[in-house]
């Protein structure tokens, strides 16, 4: 069985100086691809650096609402044009909007700057998205339908916002993310329940900590398989034709095919 996870932050500390031990344990277990999100500049050149590595870890560069804290410079917006030119193929995250756990009204321009100037790449590129939508929903939603990126690669990760938001986000035909906090009684299962299995993706979000069964447990991509049995039992289908399904639905996203 194959398996993958679209978001994990393998530029952290915690996977980044113990790489080979993690990659080795989850090719073990069928991992095929993991996405390397980044918060920042430099988390965007580790993940790049982890890709020539080993080729399963596909990057993902960009700068997360909570660092969105000040105008982007020039040479910053040069510094990420430049890496999408050089090394291909990217996925532009994290990135997005944060009303949520950012209460300083000050920092959402900044946000909004950002959160534009990554899509336009995206746009201009061809390159799939990863998008935090976290207390901003209706915004995320509104400032998404001005850009030209196909539905296929866009990514909404971690939703748990409005319910009238995600039925918008479905009929669009985005990609939602699915990740171990339904194992924790997370009102994240209704974006299971509503979506298609043509629209869902399997994530980690490492290393976020979940309570599963009562324990702490550190999120990484040996978590997906259980996220995958999760969705078998929600949507009556058997472990291989899920294992089927969301390869079908990483390499659309990925523009694979």
């Amino acid at each position: 069985m194959k398996f993958h996870d679209i978001h994990c932050h393998l530029p952290d500390n915690y996977f980044y100086k113990q790489i080979d031990m993690f990659m080795q344990e989850w090719k073990n277990m069928g991992l095929e691809c993991v996405v390397s999100v980044s918060s920042n500049l430099s988390e965007s050149l580790r993940s790049i650096e982890l890709h020539k590595k080993y080729e399963e870890i596909i990057p993902g560069i960009g700068i997360h609402p909570w660092s969105a804290k000040k105008s982007l410079t020039d040479e910053l917006k040069n510094k990420f044009n430049q890496l999408i030119q050089e090394n291909l193929p990217l996925v532009i995250g994290e990135f997005g909007l944060d009303h949520h756990f950012i209460k300083k009204e000050e920092y959402y321009s900044h946000q909004d700057e950002t959160f534009r100037f990554f899509l336009s790449l995206a746009e201009k590129h061809e390159l799939p998205i990863n998008v935090h939508p976290k207390g901003a929903e209706e915004l995320v939603a509104e400032t998404l339908e001005t850009y030209n990126i196909p539905s296929h690669n866009i990514l909404i990760h971690w939703y748990s916002g409005p319910e009238n938001i995600l039925k918008k986000f479905i009929e669009r035909d985005y990609f939602l993310s699915i990740n171990p906090s339904i194992l924790g009684g997370s009102k994240h299962i209704v974006v299971l329940i509503q979506a298609e299995l043509s629209q869902i993706l399997t994530e980690s979000d490492g290393n976020v900590k979940y309570t599963i069964d009562g324990e702490r447990i550190i999120g990484s991509p040996a978590l997906v398989p259980k996220i995958m049995k999760k969705i078998c039992e929600e949507k009556e289908k058997d472990i291989l034709e899920i294992s089927n399904i969301l390869h079908s639905n990483l390499r659309r996203y990925l523009n694979l095919g």
